[in-house]
């Protein structure tokens, strides 16, 4: 298998422009002016005023792209041995589940997905195939993670999955955008738990609200649909999610971690963009702020009229105001060597959640040093495993290896090649 790769109108768009000059002239490629100049190294993501509330950045969070063509045959063929790699009892064989290419370390899951048999992920990308058989089947349908997306942008990254697609298969056509997710991350003081229901008015006439360990996290609008938005508090999602490299991008848009950061999101799928006339990442591109002009105006938060009964001519409310100039200038652009390939779990989840098998052990034990702790569970650890090596045949070092071999097919980060055993491994013998 060759593994080098080089990264180098509509009834929807008429209804905005019939009400929204603005939007016609983005249309001939004159974006209304919004925010600070766009430039190379300064994006157009920012957005200071006078309402309490500021855009400190807008992006793409989510998108799905799907190539028509055939699999390699050698491709194919690898893919066949490394799912069933994935699939055997023997946990040696399950580390070799590791398809390497394009200096990417893809781990190969066991199951397929839906109609498509194969599943590849590392964390870029996450892609399906299917066979070359398979002619109803784009070859590849894939997703290309959040945080290549808001570090890279779409259209070098796009450029990244184009080359790695041409590896795997011959295409008929570009890319198709199956479906795209926008958001804009804010700061406001805008107290969005207690906005009265009749202030939002939704087409899609469905929303719900959530909770997340008792504290309000935010809403959701016709989920489900072709088209959805979230409303969430992105600063508590992070808490669970771990995706701290946001910090970084909202500091650049000026946020000092001083209030929580929210996030507006609007889901796309293909019957929208079919609208909008996109099927291309370049048609996307281009269409980026036309796409957030009719969301902005498919969910509205107004400010109600004790005395006009009539909703639509409510006005909108400044923290609309804000969001509905969200720009959408130039990406940041940043080299795709700079998002992580692996999926390491977290210094938190190590650190912290990943010692409670020592405490509970010292807490069993009546141990309140944690050397101390630490170096007896090591010793009773080795004796443990000795004692069921008779059973299982592994000791403690044994053991590890093979969840590190696992571990590291999950996490992107070591072949398993890179872990064999050391000469002499077989004694199993406990040390302290």
């Amino acid at each position: 298998m060759n593994t080098s790769c080089d990264i180098t109108g509509t009834d929807l768009t008429s209804e905005l422009l019939d009400g929204d000059p603005a939007l016609g002239a983005q249309r001939q490629g004159q974006d209304a002016p919004s925010g600070a100049p766009p430039s190379n190294t300064a994006p157009s993501n920012r957005i200071e005023t006078e309402s309490g509330s500021r855009i400190l950045l807008t992006g793409v969070d989510s998108l799905y792209l799907s190539y028509a063509g055939e699999l390699k045959p050698d491709v194919e063929q690898d893919l066949e041995s490394l799912k069933a790699l994935a699939q055997s009892d023997d946990p040696q064989e399950q580390a070799g589940a590791v398809l390497c290419t394009c200096d990417h370390r893809f781990e190969v899951k066991d199951k397929g997905k839906g109609r498509y048999p194969f599943v590849l992920q590392d964390g870029v990308f996450h892609l399906q195939l299917s066979r070359a058989q398979a002619k109803s089947l784009p070859m590849v349908y894939a997703q290309i993670g959040s945080e290549a997306l808001t570090r890279t942008g779409v259209e070098y990254t796009a450029i990244a999955l184009n080359n790695l697609v041409s590896v795997l298969g011959t295409t008929r056509a570009p890319a198709t955008v199956s479906r795209v997710d926008l958001c804009a991350d804010f700061v406001t003081d805008v107290e969005l738990e207690g906005i009265p229901r009749n202030a939002w008015i939704n087409r899609a006439n469905k929303r719900s609200s959530h909770e997340d360990r008792g504290r309000f996290s935010g809403l959701t609008f016709g989920m489900g649909g072709a088209l959805s938005a979230r409303l969430y508090d992105k600063t508590l999602e992070i808490e669970r999610s771990e995706k701290t490299y946001l910090y970084d991008v909202w500091c650049e848009g000026g946020w000092a971690g001083e209030y929580p950061v929210w996030r507006l999101e609007f889901e796309f799928h293909r019957t929208v963009l079919r609208e909008f006339a996109i099927t291309t990442v370049e048609e996307l591109l281009a269409r980026r702020a036309d796409l957030w002009r009719y969301a902005m105006h498919w969910l509205r938060l107004v400010v109600p009229s004790p005395t006009d009964l009539t909703k639509e001519r409510w006005p909108n409310h400044p923290l609309w105001d804000v969001l509905s100039t969200a720009p959408w200038g130039v990406e940041r652009g940043e080299p795709l060597t700079r998002t992580r390939k692996t999926r390491p779990p977290s210094d938190k989840s190590l650190f912290v959640n990943g010692i409670g098998s020592v405490t509970s052990y010292m807490a069993r034990e009546g141990i309140t040093d944690f050397d101390e702790g630490y170096r007896r569970f090591l010793s009773d650890a080795h004796e443990y495993h000795r004692l069921q090596s008779q059973r299982t045949g592994k000791t403690l070092p044994t053991y590890a290896r093979e969840k590190v071999q696992h571990k590291a097919r999950r996490f992107n980060t070591l072949l398993v090649t890179d872990l064999s055993p050391p000469a002499g491994d077989s004694s199993g013998s406990a040390t302290g």
